[in-house]
C-alpha cells in the first residue's frame, strides 16, 4: 500500500506546484499582450483588411533604401487570419499569411491562440521579451518585443527570423512594419543566424480596406 500512496502523493504535489507556475505564466502572457497592444493603438487599431504594395527580393545583400518613386514587383490584398491575394489570385502559402496574422498582432487575440511567455533574448543588440502563440497554429511562432518600447521587432517563425523595422503608420492610425529582413537559423534552438539575409521586402504603401474589392468579392 505505500507504494501507491507515495504515487499519489507525489502526483498531488506536482500538481500542486505546476499548477499555480502555469496560472502566474498565463497572467503574465496576457499582461504583455496587454501592454503591446496598448502601444500598437488598442484593438481597434489592428489591421483587419489591406492593401499594400512592395519591393520583395530574394538577396543576401541588402538592397539600398527604397525612393520616392520606387516601383512595386508585388501588390496585394490581406484578410488578416484568412486569405491573401497577389493581384487576383489567392495565395495558397499558410507561412506568410501566419507571419502576416503575426505582426498585425490579432494573432495574440484569436480565441483560439494559446499565448505563453518565453525567455528574454536580445535583437540587434536590445533586450526583447517574447510571446509563444500556439494552437491556433500549425507551428509555434515567436513574436519578439522591445523590452523598452514594446514594439514588435522580430518574429521567429519555422527555419526564420523575420526582423521588423522602420515602423510606420497610416493617416487612419494603423501600424506596419515598411522593412522586413528574413535570416535563416543556423541553430534555431541556440538562437544563432546565419550572417546573410536570405529575403528582404519594403513596403511602398499600405491601404486599410473597409471591404474587399469587387474583383476579389467575385473571385471568392
Amino acid at each position: 500500500m505505500r507504494r501507491p500512496l507515495q504515487l499519489f502523493v507525489a502526483s498531488f504535489l506536482l500538481t500542486w506546484t505546476v499548477t499555480p507556475q502555469l496560472e502566474a505564466d498565463e497572467q503574465d502572457a496576457k499582461k504583455l499582450v496587454e501592454q503591446v497592444v496598448k502601444m500598437a493603438g488598442g484593438e481597434e487599431k489592428l489591421l483587419k483588411l489591406f492593401r499594400f504594395r512592395e519591393r520583395v527580393l530574394i538577396t543576401a545583400t541588402p538592397a539600398a533604401p527604397v525612393t520616392a518613386d520606387e516601383k512595386e514587383n508585388r501588390t496585394s490584398v490581406v484578410q488578416v487570419g484568412g486569405d491573401w491575394w497577389i493581384d487576383k489570385n489567392k495565395r495558397d502559402k499558410d507561412k506568410v499569411r501566419v507571419l502576416c496574422w503575426a505582426w498585425s498582432l490579432r494573432i495574440l487575440l484569436e480565441p483560439k491562440s494559446k499565448v505563453t511567455t518565453i525567455a528574454e533574448t536580445t535583437v540587434a543588440g536590445k533586450p526583447a521579451f517574447g510571446l509563444r502563440v500556439s494552437e491556433s497554429v500549425k507551428e509555434p511562432i515567436d513574436l519578439l518585443f522591445d523590452k523598452e518600447s514594446n514594439r514588435l521587432v522580430a518574429i521567429d517563425y519555422t527555419e526564420t527570423r523575420h526582423l521588423l523595422s522602420e515602423w510606420k503608420m497610416t493617416t487612419e492610425g494603423y501600424h506596419y512594419p515598411s522593412h522586413v529582413a528574413g535570416y535563416r537559423f543556423s541553430n534555431r534552438a541556440a538562437g544563432t543566424l546565419n550572417e546573410k539575409q536570405w529575403y528582404q521586402t519594403d513596403i511602398l504603401e499600405l491601404t486599410p480596406l473597409t471591404e474587399l474589392p469587387p474583383e476579389l468579392k467575385a473571385a471568392k
